[in-house]
């Protein structure tokens, strides 16, 4: 088991978490209780590599006909053109459930990043370390995706529990 802490300070950030193998496959289906919000797609206790694209910044997809997902789970339209944009953002995101960051991290007051149930995670890192005030991860969690938190692979290491 590992705990997840800041490369800039060495504050903990997560509590002992044990890594999956592989990333799980992200299913759409809905929490027990009912929420809008999609499962988290790694289980509370546990962390995974995601080695695609993570959040921000945005650019243009060259096929204007594409209509993947720019964040995890959602399709994100260009503004200023025809077609969608796709995610530039960092691989090998470290994804951990939502819950395992509860209270380890602070909200980063220079991002402004409103969904309808919740942050979407498309204006950048939503969250900073608490003891230094590094850009340390990204919540998604509006309705129209995934719940889950991405460290950024530079701002975080792990270190054994």
């Amino acid at each position: 088991m590992n705990v997840l802490v800041c490369a800039a300070c060495g504050r903990r950030l997560s509590p002992p978490l044990r890594l999956l193998p592989e990333r799980p496959p992200r299913d759409g289906r809905k929490l027990p209780d009912g929420s809008r919000h999609a499962p988290s797609t790694v289980p509370q206790g546990m962390y995974s590599v995601d080695p695609e694209p993570s959040g921000a910044p945005f650019v243009p997809h060259p096929d204007p006909d594409w209509m993947g997902a720019a964040v995890p789970g959602t399709v994100v339209l260009d503004p200023d053109g025809p077609g969608c944009l796709m995610s530039a953002g960092p691989r090998d995101t470290w994804v951990v459930h939502p819950e395992d960051t509860r209270g380890y991290l602070a909200p980063n007051d220079a991002v402004e990043d409103f969904g309808c149930c919740g942050p979407p995670g498309r204006q950048g890192p939503n969250f900073v370390c608490p003891g230094c005030g590094a850009a340390v991860a990204t919540l998604f969690a509006d309705c129209s995706g995934p719940y889950e938190t991405h460290f950024l692979p530079d701002a975080v290491r792990t270190v054994p529990a």
